[in-house]
């Protein structure tokens, strides 16, 4: 939910199916789902993470098993994890961003951080993969 200020409420929910889920179960929860609405909207409601889950599971029975969690959105991106990203392009389009550019930028599309690789970086790189 957006204003003229920015971002007022923004959520989500990750529900996973049990391996006894039937078909049924399944289609019951897409429309529980479907008539909850957005969840900003609930969240600006006020609505409790228990009454949400109420809304969206359609199950009047939700068991809270902890509710002293703060969810936090927290990247685990870091320079190692696109090291490896860029070993799997493989040697020879490494070769050739060393060789055009000289360094190289990756940029995690969860949470925007940049990492600049050196050519220095890049040839070390380049040499675990010759291994």
């Amino acid at each position: 939910m957006v204003d003229k200020d920015g971002v007022r409420k923004s959520g989500g929910y990750l529900i996973n199916a049990m391996p006894d889920a039937s078909n049924e179960d399944i289609s019951k929860l897409e429309k529980a789902i479907f008539e909850a609405g957005a969840i900003s909207k609930m969240l600006n409601e006020n609505l409790t993470l228990k009454e949400i889950a109420i809304k969206v599971t359609g199950d009047k029975n939700v068991k809270v098993i902890q509710d002293d969690i703060e969810p936090v959105y927290k990247c685990n991106c870091s320079k190692q994890k696109m090291e490896e990203g860029l070993i799997t392009i493989g040697k020879e389009e490494l070769q050739k961003i060393i060789k055009e550019d000289g360094k190289a930028e990756l940029v995690c599309h969860f949470c925007n951080k940049k990492y600049d690789f050196s050519k220095e970086e890049l040839e070390e790189l380049l040499k675990k993969i010759e291994k």
